[in-house]
């Protein structure tokens, strides 16, 4: 079977295209060996057993594609123009790298040696802070991981864009670049809250992040406030990419990410600064 069979592979063959996903649609930790989330397996190379995640990147691709054969093309093209690159999984297996694109997202293909596809996604530009690892889940493949550690005073959890570059230990304060893919953005309400039934508070400027019910770890629903804004391109995909911040501190610091949405994502609304925005969010970030 051909690389490019394998693409095809990872969206159900000739199936007609999947529905958009709201949030993250990874198998649990250890699922059944014949658990395959949406049909969009890896021929076998993320296949979890026991105490091991399998993963998959179908609503990732969502965030910056609008259906089946765009991501089949992108993937495509990261691999007739990347500059292959060899790296090794956790596991001491060789695998090839690829990454390409002009813009601030790119793509990254990693293959077998061989050419077999094991899995490609996108990875967007971002903000830097130092994040605090504290635990490492890798995914069945050895060449993927999700992270949490401490950022400030928040707890974040995160895909990191680069695992498979790693050949050393992660956990400790690492420069971590921070972005997130939006699965959809919409203009916020500014709401009036009362809290402990007396003390009333506006939504307005403000800016956090929860944990989105039926999502991933690295998937949140957020409201923040828009610094900046430009347009950027992926492939045919018009993006939106805005500084905001991801929450304010204790102490009133704004720790700010890079934010991209895609027009498909936002359903007509056109980000500008100043605007309180609110959505749900795959949050990744490529470590230093």
């Amino acid at each position: 079977m051909g690389l490019f069979d394998r693409v095809r592979g990872l969206f159900g063959g000739d199936d007609p295209e999947p529905q958009p996903a709201t949030g993250h649609d990874d198998a649990e930790v250890a699922p059944e060996p014949a658990s395959d989330p949406e049909g969009r397996a890896r021929g076998g190379v993320n296949e979890a057993t026991e105490d091991e995640k399998s993963g998959s990147h179908g609503s990732h691709w969502d965030t910056v594609t609008t259906g089946q054969m765009d991501v089949i093309s992108t993937i495509r093209g990261a691999v007739e123009s990347g500059m292959p690159t060899e790296w090794r999984t956790g596991d001491g297996e060789p695998v090839v790298g690829y990454r390409a694109g002009a813009g601030p997202v790119s793509t990254l293909v990693v293959t077998s040696t061989g050419g077999e596809l094991w899995t490609a996604y996108p990875v967007a530009e971002g903000l830097t802070h130092e994040l605090t690892v504290q635990s490492v889940v890798p995914w069945a493949n050895g060449a993927e991981a999700q992270l949490t550690g401490t950022l400030g005073d928040a707890t974040v959890s995160l895909f990191a864009t680069n695992f498979v570059t790693i050949d050393e230990p992660i956990e400790g304060p690492r420069q971590v670049e921070l972005a997130a893919l939006c699965y959809d953005l919409n203009p916020a309400d500014d709401e009036t809250l009362t809290v402990d039934d007396e003390h009333e508070f506006s939504t307005a400027g403000m800016a956090g992040f929860v944990p989105f019910d039926g999502g991933d770890v690295d998937d949140y629903v957020f409201q923040t406030r828009i610094e900046s804004v430009r347009e950027c391109e992926f492939g045919d995909v018009t993006l939106y990419r805005c500084r905001v911040p991801l929450f304010r501190d204790a102490h009133g610091t704004d720790y700010e990410i890079s934010l991209y949405a895609a027009e498909h994502v936002c359903d007509g609304y056109v980000p500008e600064p100043g605007d309180d925005v609110e959505g749900v969010f795959w949050l990744q970030g490529w470590l230093s």
